[in-house]
């Protein structure tokens, strides 16, 4: 068996044996799925007459509501910071001493 062939059937075994392991992953997940699942709890005709929807529905509404207001708050927070943080002035400052210095060092070694 030549080293090409070797090779072929040792990455075609890898990749079987990956396969079949990620094969017995699924169906593992599966049956502890179909084990471990959670029955619905049907309520009584009685129980539904006597909760109020209305009621939590409008509740959870207004909770959404002020969660919305203070993630718009947030945002205009962060934005405002991010415009006082002066990270655009050390853009528009130009190049640093550091730049300078070594643009120097370049032109007398003649590299530049």
């Amino acid at each position: 068996m030549n080293i090409i062939m070797q090779g072929l059937s040792l990455s075609g075994m890898g990749l079987g044996l990956t396969f079949a392991a990620l094969g017995l992953l699924i169906l593992a997940m599966i049956l502890l799925e179909y084990i471990f699942r959670t029955r619905r709890l049907v309520p009584d005709e009685r129980e539904m007459e006597e909760t109020p929807v209305v009621s939590t529905l409008a509740r959870d509404m207004e909770e959404e509501e002020v969660a919305a207001a203070i993630a718009v708050a947030l945002a205009h927070l962060r934005l405002l910071d991010l415009h006082r943080s002066g990270l655009g002035t050390a853009l528009e400052a130009g190049h640093g001493a550091w730049w300078t210095m070594d643009r120097i060092r370049r032109r007398s070694q003649g590299r530049e």
